[in-house]
């Protein structure tokens, strides 16, 4: 049995990675280095800096596969192309980092937290199978048409 799971529109999907995208690129580039108490504290066993990148990537990969989920590749290829274009992306924001004065320069650990947060969408592809994506139109219309009584 597969899960019905809604797909929006593409040009929405689309949106949510270029926001996703756009607010990488903000926290970046654009605003300085936040400092907060929690930083200086070191929560767990990892800085709060480093959570924050495996989450960014995380979030999007995620959304750049649920928008690419109409592309017609082999699943694990499909998943590499997803996990390398996150992965390009932060290397990129890493090296326009070098220019911004604030900001520390290249740094291989924080890639190697952005590829580790990219590749927990692997996730996504295991399950991808047991998953019906279907129009929000035609999903909507399902959950309408449900049980009566």
């Amino acid at each position: 049995m597969q899960v019905p799971i809604p797909l929006l529109p593409r040009p929405v999907r689309w949106t949510a990675v270029a926001a996703v995208a756009g607010l990488i690129f903000y926290a970046s580039l654009l605003s300085p280095p936040p400092e907060t108490i929690v930083d200086e504290t070191q929560p767990g066993f990892a800085p709060l800096s480093y959570w924050r990148h495996f989450v960014a990537y995380f979030t999007l990969a995620g959304t750049l596969a649920y928008a690419t989920d109409h592309w017609r590749l082999p699943r694990w290829r499909h998943a590499a192309l997803v996990i390398a274009i996150a992965v390009i992306y932060g290397v990129a924001m890493e090296f326009g980092q070098v220019f911004v004065p604030e900001r520390t320069h290249f740094m291989v650990t924080d890639v190697v937290v952005n590829t580790l947060g990219a590749s927990l969408v692997l996730a996504w592809f295991v399950v991808r199978p047991s998953l019906r994506l279907t129009p929000i139109e035609t999903f909507l219309d399902q959950i309408g048409d449900g049980p009566k009584g």
